[in-house]
């Protein structure tokens, strides 16, 4: 199981690689899991209006409609989804997606909100973190797989002409479309390795491919 943030959703939605994403990952739409509110945060935001377009923002409610919603109700640990929606620097969409992984044997938390993974990884949720070892993954993670899965020229294209919105990813691709595969590449891995330091156990070590088969082929 996959439970995946707003954030990542959008950025991939602007790069037009989230289902390349799924491809790679050789899982079922089934297996990705979202907040329940995330159409609606897609919609009614002005920040997301203010940094994304509309075709992105569009893509994204596409993507929301398609995967599967958290079911809050199976949460079992109320308190623990209170206690992380309360601590400082986890917002509620972030303390749910954490919640939801209560019951989940196999499960991976794909993020591209570095401040929550920081903050988690400095807080005092011991069992969580437990839980977590080892099972986030970054969107520089995610970028640097889908390149091994998709190729390199693929994934430059449409990221260079994509909204810039975020700092990294933009500074890996700064010459758009004549940026260097190792120069991207090195960008993307230093990053990784700033985010390790800074949360502890947190990130995979490598992003692991399913055995299942997929339901979905993203267009070249």
């Amino acid at each position: 199981m996959y439970f995946t943030d707003n954030d990542l959703i959008l950025k991939l939605a602007a790069y037009q690689l989230f289902w390349e994403m799924v491809a790679s990952l050789n899982v079922k739409e089934d297996n990705i899991r979202i907040l329940p509110t995330a159409g609606k945060v897609f919609s009614s935001s002005q920040k997301i209006s203010r940094q994304f377009k509309p075709t992105s923002i569009e893509r994204a409610k596409q993507i929301a409609n398609q995967c599967k919603k958290i079911d809050e109700t199976s949460i079992t640990d109320q308190l623990e989804l209170q206690s992380l929606a309360s601590s400082d620097g986890i917002d509620v969409g972030e303390a749910l997606l954490v919640a939801a992984t209560q019951t989940e044997k196999d499960f991976y938390l794909l993020t591209s909100d570095k401040r929550f993974l920081k903050a988690l990884a400095a807080s005092s949720f011991h069992q969580v973190k437990q839980r977590l070892n080892k099972r986030a993954i970054c969107l520089e993670q995610v970028l640097i797989h889908v390149i091994n899965f998709t190729g390199y020229e693929k994934v430059c294209r449409r990221i260079a002409s994509a909204d810039a919105c975020d700092q990294v990813i933009s500074e890996a691709f700064s010459l758009g479309r004549k940026t260097p595969q190792q120069d991207a590449v090195r960008v993307l891995n230093e990053a990784i390795q700033q985010l390790r330091i800074k949360t502890g156990n947190l990130l995979v070590d490598a992003i692991l491919t399913s055995q299942c088969s997929t339901i979905y082929s993203p267009d070249t």
